[in-house]
């Protein structure tokens, strides 16, 4: 099974805000929809119970990490590790996890995984309080990048960038 990250950063590796993404770039939505398409979904609890959670889990497989003992969401798996949680996914025949977020699942998350897809926002964020830890590119090796200047719906220029993990 292929286990990909999935993620949106700014260029201070700022993933979130109180619980929300800090950005509106509707091209990046659109980019992420297209990437999670037939995927089994991997993420943590609190990305779950955000405001874009419940729209992203509808109607596909997924599993929820969580610390919290009885747990379970609506239509998808609980695990209490991302071992247990990857386990799941392979027990439910995935062929491609698509792991999600946040900020502690990511970094468990950098040691196993074979891809990063990667949406750079190009700006600083100020007031993040969730992060995307740093990559050691000794692991990884790019392999596509599509760049793109701001325009009138998205405020920053950003690049959806590709990586395969090389060791």
């Amino acid at each position: 099974m292929e286990k990909v990250i999935i993620v949106a950063k700014s260029d201070n590796n700022v993933i979130g805000r109180n619980g929300a993404l800090p950005w509106q770039m509707p091209a990046d939505l659109a980019f992420f929809s297209r990437q999670i398409k037939g995927c089994y979904l991997l993420s943590g609890r609190k990305s779950y119970e955000s405001a874009q959670g419940k729209e992203i889990f509808s109607n596909r497989p997924f599993v929820i990490l969580t610390r919290r003992k009885g747990f379970q969401p609506e239509e998808g798996k609980a695990a209490h590790s991302l071992e247990e949680g990857i386990s799941t996914a392979e027990a439910d025949g995935a062929k491609r996890l698509c792991i999600l977020g946040g900020e502690e699942v990511y970094r468990q998350a950098l040691k196993v995984a074979d891809k990063l897809i990667i949406t750079e926002i190009h700006t600083e964020i100020e007031n993040g309080n969730a992060f995307f830890p740093d990559i050691n590119f000794g692991h990884w090796k790019e392999y596509k990048r599509e760049d793109h200047k701001k325009d009138r719906y998205n405020p920053y220029d950003f690049s959806f960038v590709f990586y395969i993990r090389v060791r």
